[in-house]
C-alpha cells in the first residue's frame, strides 16, 4: 500500500531547508503487509518497488533498489547523506498478557519539585495533571530520586498511538526496572482506552529485552529513508524553531 505524505509537511521540509528528510517511510507488518508512506516525487520509484520486492521489501536487494532510485531525487535539495544504520526499528504494541507485579514502580502526573540521576533527561518532558494520558511511570532510589521511567514520546493525532520511552539510571541497570516501568505505564494507558507503541532499533539489545519482558510484542518493522545534509547541524536546526532536536 502506497500512502502519499501530507503535502503540507512535505513542502515544509523543503521550504524551511530541513537538514533532514525522509522520503519514504516503509512498514512491514507481522502479517506481511507492507506500506511506503512517500513524498509525492517518490510514488512512481515506490509504485515499481512495490511491484519487485513486496515478498521481501527489507532484503539487500530491495533496499539498494530503494535507495538508489531516492539518491538522484534527493541530492539536487542538498541531501548527500544516507542514514540508515540503526534501521530497521522494531514497533511494539502490548500483547495478550502483561506482567501483573509491577512493583516498585508508580504512576505521577507531575514533575515539580522531582528529582533525578543526573544521566536521565527529564527535563524534556512536561507532564500536565489535567491531562489522564499524561503520566509517567517511575522508580525511585532510596533518597527519592527518579532512577527509571517510561513516559511518553508523542502522541500522534494521526495514527492515535501513545509512543513510549523508556531511560534507566546506568547503575540501577539489570534489576528488571524498564519492563516494570514500561508494563506500568502501558496498563493504565490501555485501561483508558489508549492504544500504547514502543518503537527501537533492532541493534538494541537491551532496549528489545525491555520490550518483550514488559509483556509487548513487536508488530511490525520500520524503515525510514533518512537522507542528511552533511554539512549541516540538525540539531541546532530544530533547536532554532522551538523543537527539542
Amino acid at each position: 500500500m502506497i500512502v502519499l505524505e501530507k503535502p503540507e509537511f512535505e513542502k515544509t521540509v523543503f521550504a524551511e531547508e530541513s537538514p533532514i528528510a525522509v522520503p519514504v517511510e516503509m512498514t512491514v507488518y507481522a502479517d506481511g503487509g507492507l506500506k511506503l508512506l512517500c513524498y509525492s516525487m517518490a510514488a512512481d520509484l515506490c509504485r515499481a518497488f512495490e511491484e519487485r520486492f513486496a515478498a521481501d521489501p527489507l532484503s539487500p536487494g530491495a533496499l539498494d533498489f530503494l535507495l538508489s532510485g531516492l539518491r538522484p531525487m534527493m541530492e539536487p535539495f542538498g541531501y548527500d547523506e544516507i542514514d540508515t544504520a540503526d534501521y530497521p526499528l522494531l514497533d511494539y504494541r502490548p500483547g495478550d498478557s502483561l506482567p501483573a507485579d509491577t512493583a516498585p514502580a508508580v504512576l505521577i502526573d507531575t514533575l515539580d519539585g522531582e528529582s533525578w540521576h543526573e544521566d536521565l533527561p527529564l527535563d524534556e518532558f512536561a507532564l500536565d495533571p489535567g491531562n489522564p494520558v499524561d503520566r509517567m511511570a517511575v522508580i525511585r532510589d532510596e533518597e527519592g530520586r527518579i532512577v527509571c521511567f517510561a513516559g511518553l514520546n508523542d502522541i500522534s493525532e494521526d495514527e492515535g498511538f501513545c509512543e513510549m520511552n523508556v531511560e534507566c539510571a546506568e547503575k540501577w541497570r539489570g534489576h528488571g526496572f524498564g519492563p516494570a516501568c514500561t508494563a506500568l505505564l502501558t496498563k493504565y494507558l490501555t485501561d483508558l482506552g489508549e492504544r500504547t507503541q514502543y518503537v527501537t532499533s533492532h541493534l538494541n539489545a537491551p532496549s528489545l529485552r525491555c520490550a518483550e519482558k514488559a509483556g509487548l510484542t513487536p508488530c511490525a518493522r520500520i524503515f525510514p529513508t533518512v537522507f542528511r545534509k552533511s554539512a549541516e547541524d540538525d540539531e541546532a536546526f530544530f533547536h532554532s524553531l522551538g523543537g527539542e532536536g
